[in-house]
């Protein structure tokens, strides 16, 4: 899909220069500012897609993107013919039809491209992790050396994830001080691949009772004050944490419903969350939802994290995971049921060993059930793995 666009992106005249930064209208403090024009720009330059429907793409190198799209196109051709090929249709035997369209995925990032695969018909997403959403007015800012640099990281970035399914926090952190919004950028090469396109960008905070408050330009422009007195590295710093948090509407390109995904930068760990419960306010008024993680460090394994978990077991009514997700030692069994994918015997990094040996019995216990590709961590011997949740 992503080499359509390198043949788009040749008929697009060349923007010489930078602008000076690209204005953004200002809306009623219900509606926020709307970032949608800086969102296609990036879904064109960084996601390489359909300049040929009419974008505002702002200014940018079309050389360094073209170079940029030629490479990124060859990285996804394998991952769609080798893991979503075969991912796609066993999912859609395994989730069943009636659980929740409201997906919560902690310790996720903006793994949309795994979203997708799994809950395509999803109505509403929320993933939290460390990491911030980012600025996407930086793009207009970044002359062709700046912009090079920027999308080979990106792409180094969406290679390792497409080969190992699977993101470290440390590679994370080497993106914490590019300007491009890395979480906006990896949502929305997810939605090119799935086909779909965005719709509208906004960014939000948490308001203490878990409502959202999404950002006006009186809020941006104070935000913006305090970013300007800082220097060097803090200023990409302070300029993540005032963008932390986005929503991204997006539908199917030709037509579709309207879906909504939402990334909260959050630390999960207990001490976290109850000195600032806003996200757990937030969480708690989706009421019942649908849960998957994968890759998560097993943090849901340890006690230093019992809220997290806690909440999930609370409103989960259907979760999929690799085996960081919710290990059966934490499990009710006169509430809970488990099933079982792949081969699971021992973690490839450190796990609790009431985990790993709760795990371990599971596996033993149910019969053989085949995995045909790899699901976040695999398991020490390197197997795919992967285990369902679900309320009984």
């Amino acid at each position: 899909m992503l080499h359509r666009a390198r043949r788009a992106l040749l008929a697009i005249p060349l923007l010489a220069t930078l602008a000076a930064g690209p204005a953004f209208a200002a809306s009623t403090d219900d509606e926020g500012v709307d970032f949608t024009k800086e969102a296609k720009a990036l879904f064109a330059v960084a996601a390489c897609d359909h300049p040929e429907n009419g974008y505002d793409f702002g200014p940018y190198d079309k050389k360094v993107v073209d170079a940029h799209c030629k490479k990124l196109g060859p990285i996804f051709e394998p991952y769609e013919q080798a893991w979503l090929a075969v991912a796609r249709p066993f999912f859609d035997k395994l989730v069943p039809k009636d659980v929740p369209k409201t997906v919560v995925y902690p310790f996720g990032g903006a793994d949309l491209l795994t979203v997708l695969a799994i809950f395509p018909d999803l109505q509403e997403l929320t993933s939290l992790s460390l990491e911030a959403g980012g600025d996407p007015r930086n793009l207009a800012h970044l002359d062709s050396k700046k912009l090079k640099r920027s999308l080979e990281l990106h792409r180094r970035f969406l290679d390792k994830l497409v080969t190992v399914n699977h993101s470290r926090t440390l590679d994370l952190g080497q993106l914490k001080l590019d300007p491009l919004p890395s979480q906006v950028v990896f949502a929305l090469v997810g939605l090119h691949v799935h086909g779909y396109e965005p719709v509208r960008l906004r960014y939000f905070r948490v308001e203490a009772d878990g409502s959202l408050h999404y950002l006006t330009a009186a809020d941006i422009a104070e935000g913006d004050a305090g970013v300007s007195k800082a220097r060097g590295h803090k200023k990409y710093l302070r300029s993540a944490e005032l963008f932390g948090n986005f929503e991204l509407v997006f539908k199917k390109q030709g037509g579709g419903p309207e879906q909504v995904y939402r990334h909260i930068s959050a630390n999960l760990d207990d001490e976290h969350l109850a000195a600032d419960p806003r996200v757990l306010k937030h969480l708690e008024k989706k009421g019942m939802v649908t849960a998957m993680t994968k890759a998560a460090s097993y943090l849901l394994w340890w006690h230093n994290f019992d809220t997290i978990r806690g909440y999930l077991l609370g409103h989960l009514v259907w979760m999929v995971s690799d085996s960081t997700g919710i290990p059966p030692n934490f499990l009710d069994a006169n509430v809970f049921e488990i099933e079982t994918y792949g081969k699971f015997r021992a973690t490839a990094i450190k796990g609790s060993k009431e985990g790993e040996a709760a795990y371990r019995k599971a596996w033993e216990e149910q019969p053989q059930r085949e995995l045909p590709f790899m699901f976040g961590y695999p398991s020490k011997a390197q197997h795919a793995h992967l285990v369902v949740t679900r309320r009984k």
